[in-house]
């Protein structure tokens, strides 16, 4: 019989209210001490409802959006979030139009091989791929009886891709999402939520997740190996740092980097206190961390040190998209922002 759901942070924010704090809390009670007020989205089966239709969005309608993740594809930003808005920009986020094709489920992540084709994530088992930019999406997969999100997804070429999840749940494809096949990657019985997926280095791959969990793969997900972590709270995202390095990064503004694939660690000063859901890396080198409570975090020196910036909204952010080397683009419980980077110590 299947554990009592737990509350799992990949959908982030939760559906409206939910707060950040709560869901965290939820993968390791004990490693944090921000108050958990909410409850788990709902387990049972979604009702049919229409498709969503392609259209400008209002601003007024982005503000009010959770949005969990964002890419850059080319000269566009796509991003997804709630309600199964996925959202695009051609102008570095000044206005948004909503893509076709999605039901309304909470979506969680989405990542992109070239300016073309990419594939998302979600609740429910979803899982839809663009090859248009992400302007129009196409449902491969829809679960919502196995009552198991999606929370990361990785895609290395136009045909293979891999979706990760809660209770361990692993799926690859290697038919462009044509056919999506299960396999347990962890040791034993081991069901810890995998809630993220990133390249790094040479073919590598790594996969973070609840308790402490970090994975390695060194041959693109054919086989994986348990790094030891460095701490045994959760982490909710992974950075590819410079050409071999690795950040992971989660409860407690815990964040480590290692240059030998995980077999050593070096914690990042200043990372914390507060939880960090995602971040992003310029063309720079400099690294912005985001996370619950209005937390934004930068730094100059690849994740070695980090300087804290005071957005323009104090909200929970999910991620940031560099624009140029002064700013980044925030989403999150409130939409999107624009981040002014020049307050950072250099």
């Amino acid at each position: 019989m299947r554990k009592p759901q737990r509350l799992i942070v990949a959908s982030l924010l939760g559906a409206g209210a939910l707060a950040v704090a709560a869901q965290v809390n939820a993968q390791n009670p004990a490693a944090d001490a921000e108050p958990a007020a909410a409850t788990a989205a709902s387990a049972a089966p979604a009702k049919p409802v229409p498709l969503s239709v392609a259209g400008p969005v209002a601003k007024s309608t982005v503000e009010r959006l959770l949005l969990n993740d964002a890419a850059r594809v080319g000269q566009r930003i796509v991003a997804v979030g709630e309600h199964g808005y996925t959202i695009s920009s051609d102008d570095e986020g000044a206005t948004w139009q909503r893509a076709a094709g999605l039901r309304r489920t909470m979506l969680t992540k989405v990542a992109f091989v070239d300016d073309k084709t990419g594939w998302l994530v979600g609740h429910d088992g979803l899982i839809a791929a663009t090859d248009d930019g992400g302007a129009t999406w196409k449902e491969q997969r829809y679960a919502p009886a196995d009552e198991a999100p999606l929370l990361g997804v990785f895609a290395r070429d136009a045909s293979n891709a891999i979706a990760v999840g809660a209770y361990g749940l692993y799926l690859e494809t290697s038919d462009g999402g044509s056919t999506w096949t299960a396999r347990k990657i962890a040791l034993g019985d081991d069901d810890r939520h995998l809630n993220a997926i990133t390249a790094f280095g040479a073919g590598k791959l790594a996969i973070v997740g609840e308790s402490g969990s970090v994975l390695i793969s060194a041959d693109q997900g054919a086989t994986w190996a348990a790094a030891t972590p460095p701490y045994e709270g959760s982490y909710f995202g992974a950075l590819a740092i410079g050409k071999e390095a690795l950040m992971i990064y989660g409860l407690r503004g815990q964040a480590f980097v290692t240059a030998d694939a995980g077999a050593t660690w070096t914690a990042a000063v200043g990372s914390g206190p507060v939880t960090l859901l995602g971040g992003g890396v310029a063309a720079d080198g400099s690294v912005t961390l985001v996370g619950s409570a209005g937390s934004v975090r930068i730094s100059r020196d690849a994740g070695k040190t980090f300087a804290p910036l005071a957005p323009s909204k104090i909200a929970a952010f999910s991620t940031a998209l560099p624009l140029d080397a002064t700013h980044a683009l925030l989403f999150g419980e409130a939409g999107t922002s624009v981040l002014d980077l020049a307050g950072a110590a250099q």
